[in-house]
């Protein structure tokens, strides 16, 4: 009995553990591995190019300078570029560079070029006066006296493009020593400008021309007259600039008057069709050698700021005057005077208090003569003032200076002008300069185009500046040439971050 039991024991255990046969039991991998031995990417890399994949290596890009170093061709549906494309220089590179970025992004070797342009050649150029320009939807408008025949107005886009240009007549009998301004006013654009005559009278007038966005007249070209002021023998006299209120609703319009040894700043209000609201009156009075370049600026009560320059004839006795008046030109607080360089030209601009709390008057000059002269800066004009010396520039003898204030701070060009002998030299030489700029950084560029300087007319020197998308600027001015004596505007678009 107990040999039958453990003959079943033995019967049973022998079934439990199956065989290799058995449909239940499991099947022996006869030794083989998983993965067989093998990669599971079969030895080819990512990037199909490493000598052990059996793809050839990519080949060098074409282009080696800038964001372009050191690329090589990208596979595209399987094949290397014949020809490297931004697939293969990287998400900064660009066939034509139009990024103001501090890259070279077409990788020929510049980074961030500016655009230099002949624009239009002038048959006559009066004075920096008579040069303006403004901005508007898409670009901005230029405008400058041509000749005794007409005032021109330009149309760029902006890429600094001249899009097109009209011109708007004198009468026959003024003189080419006009002034121009572009305004913007609560009604649109308008222009300023004031016409001297000379053949029928001696008389000067003021004239404000409504134009549309393109810079053609609305109505008569000749607009409505402002003001009249006669010429005295002995005077100049019509020396005239304007200004609009921030709100855009009244123009303040001053101009000099001379009458032999006594000399007056006047000024008035009109309204944004020419209305008047404040009758013409007197500003300031001087008995000085000097008594010219007057400036005015709309504040954000509602008044006005006006400045004007005198000397007495000597290097050492040179200073600006300037006072607040109201919406109707009547005075505010006193009289501020401030001593400045010789012949130094100011420019009022608007800009944002350091606080940030609204606009503040900012003067600025750039001392006209000197080894070494400077441009300042003047803040809190009606507190103790903050007075900043900005830059030192080249020996100079002009005060062509360009300024606007940007969403990236204040931006400033300049020519910097010196004496070339050249015998028997027709007009406009023999002066020959270069083109300066300055931006937040405070790094000063030489922005003239190649080691050549321009030559320059030291009574039409102009220069104006305007923002442009993307981080550029535009520069407008204006340079002359010897032989034929001809006068020339250029644009120039250059990074300015």
């Amino acid at each position: 009995m107990q040999s039958q039991m453990k003959s079943l024991v033995l019967a049973l255990w022998l079934v439990g553990c199956g065989s290799s046969t058995s449909p239940s039991g499991p099947e022996r991998d006869a030794g083989t591995q998983v993965d067989a031995g093998t990669r599971s990417d079969a030895g080819v890399t990512d990037d199909a190019g490493t000598p052990d994949s059996g793809v050839a290596e990519a080949l060098p890009c074409e282009k080696t300078q800038g964001v372009c170093a050191g690329a090589r061709r990208a596979m595209v549906d399987g094949a290397y570029e014949p020809v490297c494309t931004g697939r293969s220089y990287g998400a900064d590179y660009e066939a034509t560079e139009t990024l103001c970025d501090g890259l070279d992004n077409d990788c020929d070797g510049v980074t961030d070029p500016a655009t230099w342009t002949d624009i239009t050649p002038t048959k006559f150029v009066p004075d920096d006066a008579s040069v303006d320009s403004l901005p508007v939807a898409g670009g901005f408008l230029m405008t400058y006296v041509d000749s005794s025949e007409g005032i021109k107005v330009l149309q760029f886009d902006e890429s600094l493009t001249l899009q097109s240009s009209s011109l708007i007549p004198l009468d026959a009998a003024s003189s080419p020593f006009s002034q121009a301004q572009l305004l913007r006013t609560s009604r649109g654009l308008a222009l300023y400008f004031t016409a001297h005559h000379f053949q029928s009278g001696a008389f000067a007038q003021g004239h404000l021309v409504q134009l549309d966005e393109q810079g053609v007249p609305l109505g008569p070209p000749e607009g409505i007259v402002l003001f009249e002021q006669a010429r005295y023998w002995g005077g100049w006299g019509g020396s005239a600039r304007v200004a609009v209120s921030m709100d855009g609703a009244r123009i303040a319009v001053v101009w000099t008057v001379d009458i032999l040894d006594d000399r007056e700043v006047r000024g008035m209000v009109v309204d944004a069709n020419g209305a008047v609201l404040a009758e013409p009156r007197v500003l300031f009075q001087s008995d000085a050698f000097h008594f010219s370049s007057p400036e005015v600026l709309g504040l954000e009560d509602g008044g006005f700021l006006v400045t004007i320059h005198e000397d007495g004839g000597e290097r050492e006795k040179s200073w600006f005057r300037m006072r607040r008046w109201d919406r109707e030109l009547g005075p505010v607080g006193e009289e501020r005077i401030f001593p400045v360089a010789y012949m130094a030209i100011p420019e009022l601009l608007m800009a944002p208090r350091d606080d940030g709390g609204g606009w503040e008057p900012m003067l600025l000059y750039r001392e006209a003569d000197g080894p070494t002269p400077r441009i300042h800066q003047l803040r809190s004009l009606f507190e103790p003032e903050m007075s900043e010396t900005l830059t030192p520039t080249t020996w100079s003898q002009s005060s062509a200076l360009g300024a606007t204030v940007t969403s990236r701070g204040l931006q400033l060009a300049w020519l910097s002008t010196t004496f070339t002998d050249i015998p028997q030299a027709a007009p406009p030489s023999p002066w020959k300069g270069r083109l300066w700029g300055l931006g937040p950084s405070g790094v000063m560029t030489d922005w003239t185009p190649g080691p050549t300087p321009l030559s320059i007319s030291l009574q039409g020197a102009a220069v104006r500046l305007h923002e442009l998308p993307g981080q550029w600027m535009g520069a407008l001015l204006r340079t002359a040439t010897d032989d034929p004596p001809s006068y020339t505007f250029h644009s120039l678009r250059y990074c300015a971050p």
